[in-house]
């Protein structure tokens, strides 16, 4: 055992929990103690040539049986919020996979529990740390884009149907909002500083059912747009969709060509400068003025927290150790991560009411 470690366990190894498993093997600070997962070939395939971690069918065999700080859940999203629960109210600090919960009213009391315990509670949000959004926040803070006031985000494929068939069921969270948009959203949010949202306007659509193999369920929505106004007056555009019928507006389709494309992209817009494409955009009297943007790739968790040369999955797994260490909030907070699933709860309403939808503050 190393000495003063953080003893981790592993919840199923969907999304980037079965990367953080072998990343938080080779941390300094870190003992990886178990793994909990149905499937024996998903289990062997992660753990690979890692030794001593005792592996459980079921993680509730796990709680019974090991000594754990802290738990990392990557199980199928209507599990999140309650297994979240299960292990704060045992005592340990929690990173879980995105969407953190089905819904906003889901997740408060698990954050709450959190707070009331001194636990951490972070939600998976690696793309947070990659150089990109880090420089984007990092000159929004600075100032270098003046007043954020407008911002826009796509995450569009053309043609998709996951053969995990939860992901188009809504009855276990599925849908394209909860699955790309909260990303897609979530990106410019963390560049803009994360202010509070107030308002959301939205439409969900569910139309290529017939894209799907008879025995699966499709239920959920496969694409979404809509706008989102914040406490500080910007307002966020965002579209996403599993299929939609376009091509990649940056690369023109040839006439007849057959496309099967897939486009992420955010901008921001200041009353200085706008962010778009990696390329820093400053006004002047007789337009904008173009310059690049030379990103860190050094980057660090957080301010005050030393640079390293990592990859997002890395940066983000040390984040978690570093707040449980420190006993201090994660950069993927539970209060941003509550004001997030606020945010998509807004859209769903939206969509279902046809009219625009007030978002309360956190009591």
């Amino acid at each position: 055992m190393k000495k003063d470690a953080v003893k981790v366990g592993i919840i199923g190894v969907g999304g980037t929990i079965g990367s953080t498993t072998v990343i938080l093997n080779g941390e300094p600070n870190v003992q990886l103690v178990a793994l909990a997962d149905l499937d024996a070939n998903r289990r062997k395939r992660v753990l690979g040539d890692i030794k001593g971690v005792r592996v459980f069918d079921d993680y509730k065999q796990m709680f019974d049986a090991c000594d754990l700080d802290a738990v990392c859940i990557g199980l199928p999203t209507w599990m999140h919020a309650p297994v979240s629960q299960e292990a704060i109210a045992l005592g340990m600090h929690v990173l879980c996979e995105k969407p953190p919960s089905n819904d906003a009213a889901e997740l408060m009391p698990v954050t709450k529990l959190a707070e009331s315990k001194g636990l951490v509670y972070m939600f998976v949000r690696q793309s947070r740390f990659t150089a990109q959004l880090m420089e984007g926040r990092r000159l929004v803070q600075a100032g270098e884009l003046g007043d954020v006031y407008y911002a826009e985000t796509r995450w569009i494929r053309t043609r998709w149907c996951s053969a995990r068939g939860w992901r188009h069921d809504k009855a276990k969270g599925g849908g394209v909002l909860l699955d790309l948009g909260i990303h897609a959203i979530d990106n410019v949010w963390f560049m803009m500083g994360s202010p509070r949202p107030t308002e959301v306007m939205a439409g969900l659509y569910c139309t290529f059912s017939d894209l799907a193999p008879p025995e699966q369920t499709y239920t959920a929505d496969d694409a979404a747009c809509g706008f989102v106004r914040f406490e500080n007056g910007c307002t966020l555009h965002f579209a996403v969709a599993f299929s939609l019928n376009t091509t990649n507006r940056q690369v023109p389709a040839a006439d007849s060509d057959l496309v099967k494309s897939e486009i992420q992209e955010f901008q921001l817009y200041g009353t200085k400068a706008g962010l778009e494409s990696g390329k820093l955009l400053v006004g002047t009297p007789d337009g904008v003025k173009v310059k690049p943007i030379r990103l860190n790739t050094s980057s660090q968790a957080s301010p005050g927290a030393p640079a390293q040369k990592a990859d997002d999955i890395t940066l983000q797994a040390r984040e978690f150790i570093r707040a449980i260490r420190e006993k201090d909030e994660p950069l993927n907070s539970g209060s941003q991560a509550v004001m997030l699933m606020q945010m998509l709860d807004g859209a769903m309403k939206s969509s279902e009411t046809g009219r625009a939808v007030a978002i309360q503050p956190i009591s």
